[in-house]
């Protein structure tokens, strides 16, 4: 039996980091700490997890990551302190840097 470990993408590398820094384990991060951003608005959003592949209510303000940046679509991948990944466009997004 070999202990072959497995390559993480470039996603699941931000995802590792991103729950490292929210656990409090920022000391094994492999870069600099990731700065949060936030929803814009009051109420609820609706945006689409891409693991459960369906729509989530996810409330405005609540603080997020950026996972992945900017697709063609003009959608970013953002994970939310709920815990979940999900897409959201690019102007729903505002920068407040480290909370």
């Amino acid at each position: 039996m070999t202990n072959k470990k497995k390559k993480l993408s470039s996603r699941d590398t931000r995802l590792r980091d991103i729950l490292r820094q929210v656990s409090g384990d920022s000391a094994l991060l492999e870069g600099d700490l990731i700065p949060q951003m936030a929803i814009k608005g009051h109420g609820h959003i609706h945006c689409y997890n891409i693991f459960s592949r369906e729509f989530v209510r996810i409330s405005r303000g609540t603080k997020v990551f950026i996972v992945e940046e900017e697709n063609k679509e003009g959608k970013v991948l953002i994970y939310t302190y709920q815990g979940y990944a999900v897409e959201i466009d690019t102007e729903e997004l505002i920068h407040i840097g480290f909370d």
